[in-house]
């Protein structure tokens, strides 16, 4: 079991205040912050480049590869790196030779991240996108199935809802999406770090990674994991010199995932996300889900049985989300109030819902101050 003392002595935005929105930033660790400190000074006191210089920036990118591709379950030349979730969607839906007509299945909650890159596609190329009601079905990956037809070209939606945290059934979708002949995209800004993920085992070709969220990375930072057969079924979205591997014949295009890169991500944040994720496997990342998911447990039992009127989202397959609602205030006006209490939570567009996100740096502490403050409210 993780030492949760320990592990909040390396948080301090997790002590000043009852931290519970990891699920938009995750709290910064003393490791990161220390190694983009540090890397920082070289750079203002050595200067930025250099043949050293050179080959050492090349180094900081493949140990970020390597370090997401750990958190997934692959090997670093299927990760292609990016400066954020949404960067990854981008680069798939537009890096894909859409004809008129082209269907796109996506879920009834999906992120702006991903449906504004499809309305732009729409309108430039004419696909069309259309949501299938899965954040509530009985089963969601039999609402995928019944869904396809054969226009359709990609299916997109969420690994966590990212508004009640329920865990969608990738691995079965997946079985049906390829069957098909589509291409299957998941949106995973709430994956990687708040759920236990090998993305060999879910069968999908794309699999975006958040780096400032449950990794408790830097800005900045995130990745596309892609599956090798789907390399050659996209074209770059953003071609240019970091897609290309300089070799004595001149540039060609990188063979795997790296063909895929948006541009660069500055070096100094990606210091800070390879020490980040290495704090968090120190940590135990398996056994600092099974603690959050405690805890998330111990939240949802205290607010059925001290705060009458919240109302908590029910999910049948979860993670360390805790959503719920109340009676007589609106979501933004329980975030807003919470926080003056120092209770750091959010709220979700297009619902009522207060969504708390319990990491295993959270301790009983913070959920009776959560309790405390809603009480009051």
């Amino acid at each position: 079991m993780p030492d949760t003392v320990a592990i909040r002595a390396q948080l301090p935005a997790v002590t000043a205040q009852a931290y519970f929105n990891t699920g938009t930033f995750g709290p910064l660790p003393a490791p990161a912050v220390e190694a983009m400190a540090a890397y920082t000074d070289e750079a203002f006191r050595g200067g930025r480049i250099g043949d050293v210089r050179y080959a050492r920036q090349a180094g900081i990118e493949q140990a970020a590869r390597e370090a997401l591709a750990r958190m997934v379950g692959a090997p670093a030349d299927q990760i292609a790196l990016a400066h954020c979730t949404s960067d990854g969607l981008n680069l798939v839906v537009g890096g894909i030779d859409w004809a008129e007509g082209d269907e796109v299945l996506i879920g009834d909650y999906e992120h702006p991240g991903l449906t504004v890159p499809l309305d732009v596609m729409g309108r430039r190329r004419g696909i069309v996108t259309r949501v299938v009601p899965i954040t509530e079905a009985p089963d969601p990956a039999q609402a995928i199935a019944d869904a396809l037809t054969p226009r359709t070209r990609l299916v997109a939606l969420s690994h966590v809802i990212w508004t009640t945290g329920r865990v969608m059934p990738i691995a079965r979708m997946a079985e049906a999406v390829r069957a098909h002949g589509a291409l299957f995209l998941v949106d995973a800004a709430q994956g990687p770090g708040c759920i236990p993920v090998s993305v060999p085992e879910l069968g999908c070709d794309f699999y975006t990674i958040s780096g400032q969220k449950w990794l408790c990375g830097p800005s900045g930072t995130g990745g596309l994991w892609v599956r090798p057969d789907a390399v050659e079924r996209i074209h770059p979205a953003f071609p240019g010199y970091p897609t290309m591997e300089k070799t004595p014949d001149g540039p060609r295009m990188w063979p795997g995932a790296r063909r895929l890169e948006p541009g660069t991500v500055t070096h100094t944040a990606l210091v800070g996300l390879t020490a980040a994720i290495e704090w968090r496997e120190g940590l135990g990342v398996e056994a600092g889900h099974a603690d959050a998911m405690r805890l998330a447990g111990h939240l949802r039992e205290r607010l059925a049985a001290e705060v009458p009127r919240a109302r908590v989202a029910e999910v049948d397959h979860g993670s360390p989300f805790v959503a719920f609602e109340t009676e007589r205030l609106t979501a933004v006006e329980v975030v807003r109030r919470l926080e003056a209490r120092d209770v750091v939570v959010r709220s979700l567009p297009r619902t009522e819902l207060t969504r708390v996100s319990v990491g295993p740096w959270n301790d009983a502490s913070d959920v009776d101050r959560l309790i405390t403050a809603l009480v009051a409210l």
